[in-house]
């Protein structure tokens, strides 16, 4: 039996906080009705708007497009309060075009993550990712850091019409893996959505908290965990998922 391992993408593979960051910093420099914004506080107002939007819509089921609709004209309104309501209209329009033509684009990711993979790959591991977020993006993001033959399916919610921690999302993803709950590990930096919903849906479980990993979003206990990819394979055969090589 090969034990298949589920990935979440968002700050677990694709390091978020990173790469919006530095997308939103080249915004205060080219646009100049934010010449005046000190971009360290827009990159961080932008992050917790996100995520309080991204909340709701994973909580109601509503679509991305309730979020994209909602962010920019809120961090506008909080970080450049002097524009008009026009401009700054406008200038959402503009920036949350910009924003998902580019950020999906960027490759900054975990240290270690790459190589760990590949490692796992070639030990006899399947790997795969379910993530809350939409196909197009998240497979470009994939792309951009070069995963494109590492994963054998991509599960998001939209293909899902569900989101963690909702079992549905789990199960089309296993489903669509073609294996058991009982052979398969989710692993994530959400305790709520990969933790508590993995093991909601028979899945092992392994929590990666990152160094800078925000802080735990519910209560809830993993079969594994770990801080640095280099400890990945062995999280993995600590809860009795060993490779497929050393299995007799």
């Amino acid at each position: 039996m090969s034990w298949h391992v589920f990935f979440d993408l968002d700050r677990t593979l694709w390091h978020h906080e990173r790469n919006a960051e530095e997308v939103l910093r080249e915004f205060c420099t080219e646009f100049s009705a934010l010449k005046d914004v000190d971009p360290e506080e827009f990159a961080a107002s932008y992050q917790r708007i996100n995520d309080d939007l991204w909340d709701i819509i994973q909580a109601a089921g509503y679509s991305v497009d309730y979020v994209r609709k909602r962010r920019f004209p809120q961090l506008l309104a909080l970080c450049a309060p002097g524009l008009t309501t026009k401009v700054r209209r406008e200038l959402a329009q503009s920036l949350e075009k910009a924003f998902t033509q580019r950020t999906p684009d960027r490759a900054h990711h975990y240290e270690g993550m790459i190589p760990v993979l590949h490692d796992l790959l070639h030990q006899g591991y399947v790997l795969h990712v379910l993530t809350n977020g939409v196909l197009e993006s998240q497979s470009r993001k994939i792309a951009a850091m070069g995963l494109q033959d590492v994963f054998s399916t991509h599960t998001t919610s939209d293909l899902a019409k569900a989101y963690k921690p909702d079992r549905a999302i789990f199960t089309y993803a296993m489903r669509a893996a073609g294996c058991l709950p009982e052979e398969s590990v989710m692993i994530g930096d959400s305790v709520l959505r990969d933790v508590c919903g993995g093991r909601q849906a028979g899945m092992k479980t392994i929590w990666f908290c990152a160094p800078d990993a925000l802080k735990p979003d519910a209560e809830g206990e993993a079969d594994g965990v770990f801080s640095a990819y280099s400890d990945l394979p062995e999280a993995l055969s600590r809860i009795g998922c060993p490779p497929f090589s050393s299995r007799s």
